[in-house]
């Protein structure tokens, strides 16, 4: 068996003369950039150029935090420096579009904070306006540079478990506190904080294998501060109707669990030859030829903010390479499309069918 090691799973650290550590120029300095991209790019030395913030003194704090060298609350400025070779795009998407369009003047490499738009609608809108500008984009799902998340996916990769035929994601949070902005967001809890669990069930399907259906269901918990339901359990189908197909995932969040030691996180993936189960910080193997044993990896380093660094880094060796970004929108047209599915499901009560979703946002 080839165990995993801490190297396999976390960012590597990059030297500030090395070539390939591009200058990035942050735009949107906000709670999500000072705590996780920041901290990301200084703990693995990679190189912040130049941060812009429509408000000011969120910018010249920010810069002074981190010692970046400029700090400006226009676009355009931030893309007048040479230095800057890829934009970390930190902002809420009701702005990406016109930021966008700024950043078409002086393309540059642009990273999206995930996912791509919270309405499939916008989503594609953003894409279609990203090849017409000539940028290449990519977005943050950086939960798949999460180290639990990544040593399930090496792990997975070195085909330990046979044929994969049953996803599970078992999550118990609390996320309801009165005045924060996701309580009054529509959906948030499938479309915004969820995405990144539809996202990993599709990062996680052999071969990527594409969903076809989604039935969800909700709850809405009485006097909850949230304007939608906390809860969710959604059933993905995978091929054709009929359920005969070898594959299928449950996800279930109920993200209003006030009692917090009960709270929980786990994946489990069953296969025809063991099962892979992982927390955020133990990965484990069971496998049918060694009925008595459970093999547990212990991790090192967290989502937060080890994911950050690891997503820029491969963002940025994908694009100095010519390649395609890790997750380009195509791919996270996708996982909005299952998130915007989950919601239209809950509030109807139907199963929906992804080709015509797709077919009705005009995705390619």
């Amino acid at each position: 068996m080839q165990w995993i090691q801490p190297e396999d799973y976390l960012p590597r650290k990059w030297r500030a003369d090395d070539p390939g550590n591009w200058g990035i120029g942050l735009i949107g300095c906000g709670s999500i950039a000072n705590t996780a991209h920041l901290p990301a790019y200084r703990k693995y030395g990679m190189r912040v150029v130049a941060c812009c913030d429509i408000n000011a003194e969120a910018a010249r704090a920010t810069a002074e935090a981190f010692d970046i060298p400029f700090w400006t609350t226009d676009p355009n400025e931030l893309l007048q420096l040479d230095e800057v070779r890829v934009i970390d795009m930190a902002i809420h998407p009701e702005a990406r579009l016109e930021v966008l369009r700024t950043i078409g003047k002086a393309p540059r490499p642009v990273l999206c904070q995930k996912p791509l738009a919270a309405s499939l609608d916008q989503a594609v809108r953003l894409a279609d306006e990203a090849s017409r500008l000539g940028i290449v984009l990519g977005v943050n799902q950086q939960a798949r540079w999460a180290p639990a998340h990544k040593a399930l996916k090496l792990a997975l990769e070195q085909d330990l478990i046979g044929d994969v035929y049953y996803i599970q994601h078992l999550m118990r949070a609390y996320q309801d506190q009165a005045g924060r902005w996701w309580t009054k967001m529509a959906d948030f809890n499938i479309v915004d904080h969820g995405v990144h669990y539809a996202d990993l069930c599709r990062h996680f399907s052999p071969g990527g294998r594409p969903w076809s259906r989604v039935h969800c269901t909700t709850a809405m918990v009485p006097n909850q501060n949230a304007v939608d339901p906390m809860v969710y359990s959604a059933n993905i189908e995978f091929g054709p109707t009929g359920g005969r197909e070898p594959l299928m995932a449950s996800l279930q969040f109920n993200n209003i669990v006030k009692a917090s030691r009960t709270h929980s996180y786990v994946w489990w993936i069953d296969g025809t030859e063991g099962s892979l189960s992982c927390t955020h910080d133990t990965l484990s193997i069971a496998l049918t030829k060694h009925r008595n044993t459970v093999h547990e990896i212990k991790l090192k380093g967290s989502w937060f903010p080890d994911a950050f660094a690891g997503s820029m880094q491969a963002f940025i060796e994908a694009v100095r390479e010519g390649e395609r970004p890790p997750v380009p929108p195509e791919d996270n047209l996708e996982t909005v499309a299952l998130t915007t599915a989950m919601a239209l499901a809950s509030r109807e009560g139907t199963t929906v069918d992804k080709e015509r979703l797709l077919k009705g946002a005009g995705a390619r």
